[in-house]
This record gives structure tokens, sequence and C-alpha cells, in this order.
């Protein structure tokens, strides 16, 4: 008789979940400089400051979730990439936010443990929840369930069998895991599900064994009410907090590589909601980059994000002006961000606001006017910061970075200004014909 090997499938959500989190590589020195939600959309590691060494354990984490390892074979494959690039054992490092000294303990079994343990629960907690979400009308009601063993918190325990709606807000504080190593899941419930284990849905969450607790980040100061039995920095559902965010900046990845025209029909099918997810992405991705400057610790790295798309009417003037893009997507890349967000702060001439940066995906998605300018060949973006008014966000089509050691060729952001009305009339005038109307609303 044949012996069938019967292998459990892989993850693919929470391995898809996992892998675009690796899209922003974000080093730090320790796990209070990103907050919650944040770790939600990016991969970090404490102490990872000032060592390339993320990009090796993001990786090992995504190989553990696709191929089913354990925590040893994690370990020993990933401990002498880290021991031969110096990250390993207690050192004396730099703390960036305060230029001082501090012995602080690096890679350890003990510490890869944690990595390994957390991002692998975070990524099934996120992956779960989408699909929660999806048969949310037919099993529309989430039990909470503890492991009731000696290591179980009290809270925890208290809150085992809580069934609630599943759009009940206290999901997006209570949705396991809820601190270090906490082993609790959620369970889905239908109608019929309910009558036959003879459950009840409670009128309204537990009441909290003790008052909120006032937590003070000793990083940034800011001060959050933290839930008793939940670990400061887990008060929130990172299956709520990726799901969309994620998933816009997934298939908004996607454009880089499809051909323009179709790139330019999913834009337009799924503006409505793509286009704010893509400006709450952006949005928060330069926050943390004018962190990171402000705390002298930003290196670019040639990371690049897509923010928008060029629209059907665009590749129309464009075919008739000879120019066949490689590619829809429009894309700005980190190295310009920076030098974006210093003319900003130092009120360069007449630079773009902080506001004005933030809110990219939303001005190229609907701009006041989009123009050719035939001097100098890019499409120019014209939009309206405020009454009275007028900004410009220059595209470059076809314009190639180097990312990850290899030519990426898109429609590139590369800079933005406030203008003159008079002036961009004036170039708009029959004589002067240096910038033609693209698209005009």
């Amino acid at each position: 008789m044949a012996v069938i090997d019967l292998k459990a499938l892989p993850p693919e959500e929470a391995i898809t979940y996992f892998r675009s989190k690796g899209l922003h590589l974000d080093p730090t020195f320790a796990w209070q400089d990103k907050w919650q939600g944040d770790h939600a959309t990016a991969f970090t590691v404490a102490k990872s400051t000032g060592f390339d060494i993320l990009k090796d354990i993001h990786q090992a984490v995504l190989d553990a979730l696709e191929n089913g390892t354990d925590f040893d074979t994690f370990r020993d494959q990933l401990t002498p990439i880290l021991q031969a690039k110096g990250w390993w054992g207690r050192q004396t490092v730099e703390d960036p936010a305060t230029g001082e000294p501090v012995s602080a303990l690096l890679g350890s079994t003990r510490r890869l443990r944690t990595i390994f343990d957390m991002n692998i629960r975070m990524a099934h907690a996120a992956a779960r929840w989408q699909q929660l979400q999806r048969n949310a009308e037919a099993r529309p009601y989430l039990r909470y369930t503890a492991i009731l063993d000696s290591k179980t918190r009290p809270a925890h325990r208290a809150w085992h069998g809580t069934i609630l709606p599943i759009d009940s807000p206290w999901w997006q504080t209570h949705y396991p895991p809820c601190g270090w190593y906490c082993r609790c899941t959620v369970q889905t419930l239908s109608d019929h599900d309910l009558a036959r284990y003879d459950f009840k849905v409670n009128d309204a969450p537990p009441p909290d064994s003790a008052p909120s607790v006032r937590y003070v980040n000793p990083r940034t100061g800011e001060v959050s009410e933290v839930p008793p039995g939940i670990d400061p920095g887990f008060a929130y559902n990172p299956g709520e907090v990726a799901l969309d965010t994620h998933a816009a900046r997934v298939a908004a990845v996607k454009w880089v590589d499809a051909p323009p025209r179709f790139t330019a029909a999913e834009q337009a099918s799924s503006i409505d909601f793509l286009q704010p997810l893509l400006t709450q992405d952006f949005g928060g991705w330069v926050d943390q980059v004018a962190d990171a400057m402000s705390a002298g610790t930003f290196k670019p790295i040639g990371e690049q994000r897509v923010i928008g798309a060029l629209t059907d009417p665009v590749l129309d003037f464009l075919a008739d002006a000879d120019i066949e893009p490689m590619s829809g997507a429009v894309t700005i890349d980190d190295r310009t961000v920076m030098h974006m967000l210093r003319d900003a702060k130092v009120s360069r001439g007449a630079a773009l606001s902080v506001a004005d940066l933030q809110r990219l995906p939303d001005i190229l998605g609907e701009p006041q006017q989009i123009l050719f300018d035939a001097a100098d060949p890019a499409l120019v973006y014209v939009f309206a910061p405020a009454e009275g008014e007028l900004g410009k966000v220059i595209v470059r089509v076809d314009f190639s970075t180097k990312l990850d050691r290899q030519r990426v060729v898109t429609n590139s952001v590369r800079t933005g200004a406030l203008v003159d009305p008079g002036d961009l009339a004036a170039k708009l005038q029959d004589g002067a014909a240096r910038y033609q109307i693209v698209v005009s609303d």
C-alpha cells in the first residue's frame, strides 16, 4: 500500500501579510519606538539601529512561515548570520535618541525566541482576522478562548468564553495576542453554533478587573490608557490595522509590473476605497521618515512606494506624443521624501508643506489639472493647497531607479512646489506653449 504524506498547506494569508511588512524594514533602538499599529505595517527589531540585520531576520521568519519550520531550525540558520554581522551578545551601543552609550543585549537565543514567537503569532492573527471578516455574515460572533493552564494570565482566564459580535469595539483592543507570549485565540460562531452549544452572546464586554493603566512611552513621551490584562503596546487589533492598508499597498505594488492599461483600469475601479488607504499608509511612512530624520538616524536605502497610477486619459495623451510608458505605476522613493521633507522643514522657497507631502496619493488621484511640460518632459499635477494657492507635483515618465540592486522603471515623483497662478497661466498661453493640457476638471 502506498504511503501518502499529508502535509499541512502553508498559511498563505499569513505569509502574504508578513511578506508585505518586508516592504518597510524600519530599524529601531527600543520596541517602544514603534507603537501598536505601527508594527502592523512595518518590520522592526529592537536594537537593530546601525546593523544590517533586518532583512536577514525578516527573511528567516518568512521562511519559517512558508516551510513550517520550528524555532530550533530558525535559530540554527539565523544565529551564524547575525554573529557574522556583529549583532550578538551584550555590547555597548549608542542610543540614537540621546547619543549616549548604552549596554544592550543584541542577539541571543532568548531574543530570537521572542522575535520568532511574536512575529509568527501576529502574522497568523492578522491573517485570521481577514478570514473572519470574509465570513462575518454567516458567522457573526467571536468567542475569546484562553488556554486554561498555570501560565494563563488571570485576566485572560476571566475573558475565556466571552462571546461578542465581530464588530464589537472590544475586539479592537482585546483581539489576541494580548501580550508577550499570549496564546489566546478566538473562535468564530454562527447562530446555529450558539444553539448547538447553548452559548449565549454577552450583553456587554466583561467588566475590567482593575482601572486602566496609564502608560508613558519612555521613548516618545506619549501617554496611553492600557486596559487591564493587556500588555503595553498590545491594545490593538493587528488584523484590523493591517487589513486595509496592507491590502492597498500590496495591490498597488502589483501595478509596477502590470501593463499600463491594466493598471489604469484597476486604479479607476478602486479609487474610492484604495486611494484613501494609500494616503493613510503613505502619510504614516512620511511621519516615520520625518521622525528618523529628527533623530539623525535616517539613511535612504532606495525604498519605493507606489502612490498612484497613470489614468487612461494620460496614457492616451502620451501615446499621441509617441510615449509608451513601461509601467502605469506612479512611485516615490525615500530619498525624494527626505529632500521634500527637508525643504518643507526649512520653508525653502515655495516648498510644499509636510501636510501636502503626506497627501500625495490624494493629489495624484484627484488633481485640478494634469499638464505636460514640453520644455522639460514631465507630467505636472496641479492642485490647490489652499484657497488662492496652486501647487504642482512633477512626475517623470519612465524614470529608472535602482531597487535591491536591480533597475526598476516607473513614473516617479521627483519634486513639488507652490506656483504662481499667473506664471502657470502664462505657460499655458498659445504663444508660450510650454505646458500642454492633458486633463482638466
